[in-house]
This record gives structure tokens, C-alpha cells and sequence, in this order.
């Protein structure tokens, strides 16, 4: 689902939250900062699943603050570690944040066009050079998840188990590693050749067919995203 905000607001946005959440200390905040983005994605229908993987990293990291960093207050006194209240807030700011940065990059590669995102950027005076980057990393990852996708089903053909241990993962990325190193590489010729081939590069400026212009609208809209971002972190400050 997309927006009519400006790309370049909702980049903004994202360049604030993810300086936010490592500001922010206080569990509180950080909680309800999640549940909003959860509302967020649910809201605007993004096509990012929160997947196994995902999950696992963020149980991983707070178990690993609980277990590793004892400290504080002692709750529970466990036979080899004992659960501390410090280790516990740890482990929720830390795995917090880290959910919040994927939760928010699914958000706007979700609901941001790339091609209105470099009109947007290239309308505020950024050559067209470097914001065609951005386009080219929000059209390439699908693609490299459906790749992902393929090589795996490929492997199951083959007949190729993966265990779902250590080894299991540590053979999964050897046996993924190149095929999807070699798929990139030749899209990334083709991706040159073609750009080589339109004359990419030739002119200092390009045209949009719908240009994207950033209005009184979007310098409000940002500015209440900053002065919003100030009131949490004093917030965060007082509790």
C-alpha cells in the first residue's frame, strides 16, 4: 500500500527513528515505540513478513543480554545464572531496537515508490547519479529474495538436507553463498550494460514524467516529525 507523503519526508522519518531508538533508554518508550510500528505495518498492509529468522535474532539477542550481562537487582537465581533486573531491561532495549530498525525499513521500502523517491531527491538538488543508488538497492532486494527462494527450492530437488541446527545453518550459507554471488554479479552486468546503452550519465539533470516537488506540506509534516522526536527523547530524559 502506498502514501501521498513525500518520499523524502518518510526518509527522513526513518533517519530520525532509527537515531531515536538508540537514544531512547527507557522500556516504556521503547515498547510502545514497537506496538506503534506493529499498528503501522499492519495499517499500510506491508508485504514483510516478520519470519523466522527475524524472530530468532530478536529472542536471541534479549536471551543473550540475560544470560551473558548480569546486572542489578538479582530476581532469579538459576543454577548456572541468575536473572537480574538489569540484564532484563537490557535485553528489551537492545532486542527492541533492533526490531525497530527492520520494522521500520519494511515500512518505507514498503509504502515508498523508488522511482518517486529519486524525483523527490533529485527535485531538492541531489544529481540524479546518487539517488538512482537508492532505487537500484529497493528494486534488487525482492529480487534477490525470490533468487534466495529458487536456490533453495533448487537444493531441495537435488535432494540437498539442512538441518535445522548450527551445522544445518553453517551448510545452508556455503551451499547458498555463490549461486546467489554469481546471480548478482550477472544482473549487475546486465544492469550496466543496459544503463551503458540508454546513456546513463549523459546529461546533468533528468525529467520526471510525474516529478515529485517537496511543498509547504512536506516541511511541516517533517518539522512536526522533529519537534514530536524532541518531546520523547526529553521524555525519555524525565522518566
Amino acid at each position: 500500500m502506498k502514501d501521498k507523503i513525500n518520499p523524502v519526508v518518510k526518509l527522513i522519518a526513518l533517519v530520525i527513528g532509527a537515531v531515536m531508538v538508540f537514544l531512547v533508554d527507557s522500556v516504556m518508550i521503547l515498547i510502545s515505540f514497537v506496538l506503534l510500528l506493529i499498528l503501522l505495518k499492519v495499517i499500510y498492509s506491508v508485504k514483510g513478513r516478520f519470519g523466522r529468522g527475524i524472530v530468532f535474532l530478536v529472542v536471541a539477542i534479549f536471551l543473550a543480554q540475560v544470560i551473558f550481562v548480569p546486572e542489578g537487582e538479582t530476581l532469579l537465581d538459576l543454577w548456572l545464572f541468575n536473572i537480574t533486573s538489569g540484564s532484563l531491561i537490557n535485553g528489551i532495549l537492545i532486542s527492541g531496537r533492533f526490531f525497530s530498525l527492520i520494522t521500520m525499513s519494511w515500512i518505507f521500502v514498503g509504502t515508498t515508490e523508488p522511482r518517486d523517491l529519486s524525483s523527490a531527491l533529485s527535485n531538492l538538488g541531489i544529481p540524479y547519479r546518487y539517488s538512482f543508488l537508492l532505487i537500484i538497492a529497493m528494486r534488487f532486494a525482492p529480487i534477490f529474495q525470490f533468487e534466495l527462494s529458487n536456490v533453495q527450492q533448487a537444493q531441495k530437488i537435488r535432494g540437498l538436507k539442512i538441518d535445522n541446527n548450527v551445522r544445518g545453518l553453517i551448510r545452508s550459507v556455503r551451499y547458498t553463498t555463490m549461486p546467489l554471488l554469481y546471480s548478482a554479479m550477472s544482473k549487475v552486468n546486465t544492469l550496466a550494460s543496459s544503463m551503458e546503452g540508454r546513456g546513463f550519465g549523459m546529461y546533468d539533470k533528468k525529467t520526471f514524467l510525474h516529478p515529485i516537488i517537496f511543498s509547504k506540506w512536506d516541511a511541516l509534516l517533517t518539522l512536526s516529525f522533529i519537534i514530536f522526536s524532541v518531546e520523547i527523547y526529553l521524555l525519555n530524559r524525565i522518566l
